[in-house]
């Protein structure tokens, strides 16, 4: 009986094992988890740049194209107001995306999660110094003006937020996986031994 129990102890043991050293093999072979090829820094970056500006390229032309269709039926000021809000709400979410993507296709670990909330907080920021500008160009008396290259670059701060959320959860994955194959690493020898004094 105890025979047995040490074998089905043996097996799981193996088993997650096994499991584990499948996921730290991502580091020994330099891929991740899909399979794609972990490239440089540069060029992750830069594949995570243009998938999210072609993404919100395309997001930006069906918009229009719908805003267009729709107010062929001459509904007044409403396309334009539903394509605006629309905008503002799928934009940083359709960046956020992107960028994931095109990380994943270059070999990122990231998740989805932290560059959809980077790309949102940054987006909220940008808008923040958009409506500040605005209100100081009506404003009567003085106020903080923001710089103008912080007017002008706003609109890409949700891409360059969910760039770096990606980047830090890209980060937090492959530290992960060089934990656990330090783990692997360290309880190697102790299943060896205890293999080899199993009472049989």
């Amino acid at each position: 009986m105890r025979f047995l129990f040490n074998l089905a102890m043996l097996s799981a043991l193996s088993a997650g094992t096994a499991a584990a050293q499948d996921r730290v093999s991502e580091l020994e072979d330099n891929v991740n988890a899909a399979g794609y090829a972990r490239r440089s820094r540069p060029a992750c970056m830069g594949a995570e740049a243009g998938m999210g500006l072609l993404s919100e390229a395309l997001t930006f032309g069906i918009g229009s194209g719908l805003t267009m269709l729709v107010d062929s039926f001459y509904l007044g000021d409403l396309p334009a107001i539903i394509f605006g809000s629309g905008m503002i709400l799928v934009t940083p979410a359709v960046m956020a995306a992107g960028v994931y993507y095109g990380g994943k296709w270059t070999g990122g670990r990231g998740s989805l999660g932290w560059p959809m909330l980077t790309s949102y907080l940054s987006a909220l920021a940008g808008g923040s110094v958009l409506l500040l500008t605005g209100a100081c160009e009506s404003a009567v008396t003085m106020c903080f003006r923001p710089p103008e290259i912080l007017l002008y670059t706003a609109p890409l701060w949700p891409l360059l937020g969910a760039i770096v959320g990606y980047e830090i959860s890209d980060h937090k994955a492959t530290n992960k996986l060089k934990d656990k194959r330090k783990g692997l690493k360290q309880a190697e020898e102790p299943l060896m031994i205890n293999l080899l004094t199993l009472p049989f």
